[in-house]
């Protein structure tokens, strides 16, 4: 194969174009997964603000300040429960561990030897530390650092709430044909509402099964009811078992009273998985199917690459590409076969459709 000196250094220039591309976006990872949170909380907010904004005496900046307030203090509430939540079962520790490990020592050469009520208050006593992110210039460097992200995204979400939808519109006007921007403009609009009132639905499912997980558990007396809690609200987002993977540590610690109390709380949460099958079954009808196994790989690879954001991202991503597929499906095809003439072959015999459609697709480039 000969090569040109031009194409060489294309090739040369392509490459470095690539491998630069890389390690800015490696570089820019928190600055990216920033903006990605910002645009969908942004978009799963929207409609509220809009509505906030229909009243006369609401001006549009008072009612994305509201909905930041409400947002901002449902976190608040929700990170002080499972702190205190938290700091309550820690405190408690720190004072059962090491007396039944002095009762194991009086019993035990090999447990005076090692000195294991000595390690177990300093293991306990180090936990608070570890939490905080360490020693207290490392756990100030985390503050900080959380802070500015913290604020960072509060800033973005407010950005793209008020010229997010300015921000589409100029993309989609960078589209030259106007029936390739009115189908591109149907396609995003269609599938994004469609996939987003899948995340409201699910967000607030999470949320209501957050809630009567909490009140389950504070009924059986299981500790750190609130972070259990949000525990199962998060794996709520899971389809099939999601809901009772989550509630295990409940029936688990419940269990540790009484057997009754374990089967009663089971039952509970099995009803909850009952109701949580058939709002999905209902949602997907009502949205879009994006199925089990999407969400599931979405949720995990999430998780791997960026954490709970990124599994929370990677999910909203899943349903969006899958609505915005299934809108330029099958009504994309029947409206391409229909708008080309049906072929001939040699033989006289009529063109599969598959192969009219490609040969369609192709004329229009």
């Amino acid at each position: 194969m000969r090569l040109s000196v031009r194409s060489a250094l294309a090739l040369v220039f392509g490459l470095g174009v690539t491998f630069l591309i890389l390690e800015i976006a490696r570089d820019a990872e928190r600055v990216i997964a920033w903006a990605l949170t910002a645009m969908a909380i942004a978009a799963l907010v929207r409609p509220g603000i809009v509505w906030l904004a229909h009243f006369r005496f609401v001006p549009r900046a008072v009612a994305v300040l509201l909905t930041a307030l409400v947002m901002l203090g449902a976190i608040g509430f929700a990170g002080y429960k499972i702190v205190n939540d938290v700091s309550d079962a820690m405190s408690s520790l720190q004072q059962a561990a090491p007396q039944r490990a002095g009762e194991l020592e009086k019993n035990s050469k090999f447990f005076r030897e090692i000195k294991l009520q000595e390690r177990v208050t300093n293991l306990v006593d180090a936990i608070p530390q570890r939490l905080a992110g360490g020693a207290a210039p490392e756990a100030i460097k985390s503050a900080v650092s959380q802070g500015v992200a913290f604020l960072a995204g509060l800033i973005l979400t407010i950005f793209f709430v008020l010229y997010g939808t300015r921000i589409i519109e100029g993309g989609l006007r960078l589209i030259d044909d106007d029936a390739v921007r009115q189908r591109t403009e149907y396609v995003m609009r269609d599938g994004s509402r469609r996939a987003l009132f899948f995340a409201r639905v699910k967000l607030w499912e999470a949320l209501v099964v957050a809630l009567i997980a909490f009140a389950i558990a504070n009924a059986a007396g299981v500790p750190g009811p609130a972070a259990l809690a949000v525990w199962v609200g998060l794996w709520s987002f899971l389809p099939i078992a999601g809901v009772l993977i989550g509630a295990l540590p409940i029936i688990v610690f419940a269990g540790a009273h009484t057997l009754t109390r374990a089967l009663v709380v089971a039952g509970c949460f099995l009803v909850i998985l009952v109701c949580h099958w058939w709002l999905n079954r209902w949602l997907e009808r009502r949205t879009v199917h994006v199925g089990s196994f999407a969400i599931v790989l979405a949720a995990f690879g999430g998780l791997e690459l960026y954490g709970l954001t990124g599994a929370l991202l990677f999910m909203l991503g899943a349903v969006l590409t899958v609505s915005i597929i299934s809108e330029i499906g099958p009504e994309e095809v029947a409206e391409v076969l229909a708008a080309t003439p049906e072929p001939q072959t040699e033989m006289g015999s009529p063109v599969p459709p598959r192969r009219r459609l490609h040969g369609a697709l192709r004329r229009r480039g």
